[in-house]
Parts: structure tokens; C-alpha cells; sequence
């Protein structure tokens, strides 16, 4: 179980910097055109190319293996997000809101409902998520969304959703667990997932640096809701791993180690506990 873990937190890396935040106004001076997956033996390759809008919003992300594969893209309502499609892929998540920000988001496959993610506000952040998967027809696979992607920072989501999805394919009706976020000032520090089908708890602890994150305060919190925030304001450097389960523990932990432009993140290598590296190199609009 702990190789799988580690397996799984070896994956939670961050698809990083969109935009930047001065002085509480939308200020998109970082906005990532290019993400490459750097290898620990150095080499690399084309991962992801975003292509943005005139009126700096995000028009699509294209993903790379050996060629194209997948294409996501995003719909907005006055700059707020409304919609992201794999269209290819026949999948697709829905953002609904109310008064106090975003309030619930919806996945789609071939038309059907496969989960709901509902979100509760607290201070002005987001303080709950509670997560309702509907036992989909041939369980999860290998090209469903990410619901969380964009809204908490990446590596949480990421390790989250490899949490879940391993999951879901034990599960054989309803399934339904939350996340409880806290926040240390302008940072996520820790979320608890609580998986109510076999008791277990899952944890994520982590530390941050001093350097501007380009999700903080702009992206997804801007299209989302102006006065509400989701991302953290600064970037991940550890984050420990945590599973419960009748009464005993596991933990393991990734390092990340950033090169900077400034205040801004170039690249990232991360580290687990075993000493292995690999990482992403990032290239702005120009």
C-alpha cells in the first residue's frame, strides 16, 4: 500500500502559474503558455500548451504524449468559468454559483452524471468540500476530469483525486466523502479526506515558500468569484501524505524545490523520500 502511495504523491505536481495578483485586481503579467515534463535523467518533453484570449482568459490547454491526445476547454460567462470540456473524450464539469462564491461543480461523461462536488465558505475561503460519486457505468478511467484541478492547489487535487479514484473502483453504488481545508493566513496547510465507505482518513500537510504563486488571488479565483479565494498564495514545498485506518498510520513525504524568475517559479524538481527527481519547466507569454 505505502509503494502505491508513493506512486501517487510522485504525481502530484503542480500545472502552476496563470496569472498574477496586485493589489486585489486582476493583473495577468505571468501567464504560462508551455509545461514541460523534465526527466531525472535531465531530458524533457512537451507536455501541455495553453492559448489565452484577448481578454486574458484562458481558451484551452493541449495535452502532449507522443502527439495530441487531449484538448481542454474552458467557457465563460463574464469572465466567470462556467464550463471545461474534453470534448474528444465526451467528459465535461459545469460551475454553478451563488452569493457566496462557487457553489457547487458537476462532472459529466457521455451526457450522465457521474459526481457532484458541493463547496462551503467560510471568512471568505473555501472550508469544505463534499464530494458525491454516483457509481458510474465502468467506473473511473484513465481520461476522467479532475473537478479540483483548478480551484485548490494542484498537488492537493492531484493527490486527492488518485486517493478517490483508486476508490471508486472498490465502490459498487453511491459514494461520498469531504475534504476539510485550513488555512494558515493566505495558505492551505492541511486537508483532511474522509472517506466514509471503508473508514479510512486521508491527510496532507504542507509547507510553502515566500514567493508569489500566480494562482493566488487571479485564474480560477477571479473567474470563480472576485472576494473569494481558493488557491494559496504562495508555492508548495513538502507536502506529507497521511493514511488512517484502524488505528494505524502511514506517511510519506515529497519535497519540491523551485527555480525562480524574481518572485516567480521557472521550474520545479520534486523529491520523495526514496531520492528520486524529476520535475517541469515553464515558459510565460511573451
Amino acid at each position: 500500500m505505502k509503494k502505491v502511495l508513493s506512486i501517487m504523491l510522485l504525481a502530484c505536481i503542480a500545472m502552476l502559474f496563470a496569472a498574477c495578483h496586485k493589489d486585489g485586481v486582476y493583473n495577468p503579467s505571468k501567464k504560462i503558455s508551455k509545461i514541460y515534463y523534465v526527466f531525472s535523467s535531465g531530458t524533457k518533453h512537451l507536455d501541455e500548451v495553453w492559448t489565452w484570449n484577448k481578454n486574458n482568459t484562458l481558451e484551452k490547454i493541449d495535452f502532449y504524449d507522443d502527439g495530441l491526445y487531449k484538448t481542454y476547454n474552458f467557457s465563460y460567462e463574464k469572465k466567470r468559468l462556467v464550463r471545461m470540456n474534453d470534448y474528444g473524450n465526451n467528459r465535461s464539469i459545469e460551475y454553478k454559483y451563488d452569493n457566496k462564491g462557487l457553489k457547487e461543480a458537476n462532472y459529466y461523461r457521455n451526457g450522465n452524471l457521474v459526481e457532484t462536488y458541493t463547496f462551503t465558505h467560510k471568512n471568505g475561503k473555501i472550508s469544505q468540500i463534499t464530494e458525491t460519486y454516483y457509481g458510474y457505468k465502468g467506473g473511473p478511467d484513465k481520461y476522467d476530469l479532475n473537478a479540483l484541478q483548478f480551484i485548490i492547489p494542484d498537488e492537493m487535487a492531484t493527490a486527492a483525486f488518485k486517493t478517490s479514484k483508486k476508490i471508486k473502483k472498490d465502490s459498487k453504488g453511491t459514494y461520498t466523502c469531504t475534504y476539510d481545508l485550513t488555512w494558515t493566513k493566505n495558505n492551505i496547510t492541511k486537508m483532511v479526506y474522509n472517506d466514509y465507505e471503508d473508514g479510512e482518513t486521508y491527510s496532507y500537510e504542507t509547507q510553502y515558500d515566500k514567493k508569489n504563486n500566480p494562482f493566488y488571488g487571479a485564474y480560477l479565483s477571479f473567474y470563480f468569484e472576485e472576494n473569494v479565494q481558493y488557491q494559496s498564495k504562495n508555492n508548495i514545498t513538502r507536502i506529507e501524505y497521511t493514511e488512517t485506518e484502524d488505528g494505524q498510520t502511514e506517511r510519506s513525504v515529497i519535497n519540491y524545490e523551485y527555480t525562480y524568475d524574481g518572485q516567480w517559479p521557472i521550474s520545479i524538481r520534486y523529491i520523495d523520500e526514496d531520492g528520486y527527481a524529476g520535475g517541469r519547466e515553464y515558459e510565460y507569454t511573451k
